[in-house]
């Protein structure tokens, strides 16, 4: 029966998205999806740890909408760093994002998404559930080229407080385009699949399709030199091995700077132990660049 009710439902959805309007379309993301998102916002904090190699800052580490545990880093550090509740973010799911527990907050900004249905049912729910928040989704695939134009159009506020980036891919060259001068805190998901001490990246590649299997983005001690030559410090590695954390440089004595190398983190806690062996091992064939 489930399985029957799942086939009528995509029906019903590929059928209206090809020949009812958008805000028709939407509407019926919004049925379809609101529960979920629902259950998310209003989850109980976790606060699971998934490394043993943990710095005193992973103490704060909890999820409530985030994908990990970002949700306790974030609330750490915006804790001690002045701020206006100002954020960008850039790659997310609609469901569970960084930004999302901010939103809950009062927090405003920018949320940007390639995915057309992503931003559809977002925008739907957030002006159901939080209707009085300034929030902007927009519908855009992120490039070196355009990331500066897409942020100063589309963002009244000329300071961003957090700043969070996942788009599987490119990462490593859009942060390198992009001015960091009017950003507080940087969030990035680095590939943990590189290890600890290579300084690589995949080549840029605007049509890079991203497949979970270990090619993309970019090693964390390659972000980390980037990120130190544009004036930040590495203070959080997230205990799962996904994201970390740059503060502006005079916000760094707020807290523990990090070495890449002894902080790294490695889990793959969503990976079987064959898919880890596997992706480790095809790894070495994959297009990385060193930086």
């Amino acid at each position: 029966m489930k399985k029957s009710k799942n086939i009528i439902t995509r029906f019903i959805q590929k059928f209206s998205k090809k020949f009812l309007p958008n805000s028709v379309y939407g509407f019926i993301l919004f049925l379809r999806f609101r529960n979920k998102f629902k259950r998310s916002i209003n989850k109980i904090k976790s606060s699971e740890l998934f490394s043993k190699n943990l710095d005193e800052i992973n103490n704060n580490e909890f999820k409530i909408t985030s994908q990990n545990n970002e949700d306790g880093i974030i609330e750490y550090i915006f804790k001690k760093i002045p701020n206006s509740k100002v954020f960008v973010e850039i790659g997310l799911s609609y469901y569970e994002f960084n930004s999302l527990n901010l939103i809950k907050n009062n927090w405003s900004g920018l949320l940007v998404e390639q995915n057309f249905n992503e931003c559809l049912v977002l925008r739907k729910l957030l002006n159901f559930y939080y209707p009085k928040l300034k929030v902007e989704i927009i519908n855009k695939s992120i490039n070196k080229e355009n990331v500066d134009s897409v942020i100063v159009d589309n963002l009244k506020a000329k300071y961003i407080d957090f700043f969070s980036i996942d788009i599987d891919g490119n990462d490593y060259w859009v942060l390198k385009n992009l001015d960091l001068n009017n950003i507080s805190c940087v969030c990035l998901e680095y590939n943990h699949w590189l290890g600890p001490n290579e300084k690589k990246t995949i080549p840029y590649n605007e049509n890079h399709n991203f497949i979970d299997n270990g090619y993309f983005g970019a090693s964390l001690l390659a972000f980390n030199e980037l990120m130190n030559k544009k004036g930040f410090k590495l203070i959080s590695i997230e205990s799962s091995g996904t994201n970390a954390f740059f503060v502006k440089n005079e916000f760094s004595n707020l807290f523990e700077i990090l070495d890449p190398i002894k902080s790294f983190k490695s889990v793959g806690r969503l990976y079987s132990k064959e898919q880890k062996i596997k992706i480790l091992k095809d790894i070495k064939s994959f297009n990385f660049i060193g930086v």
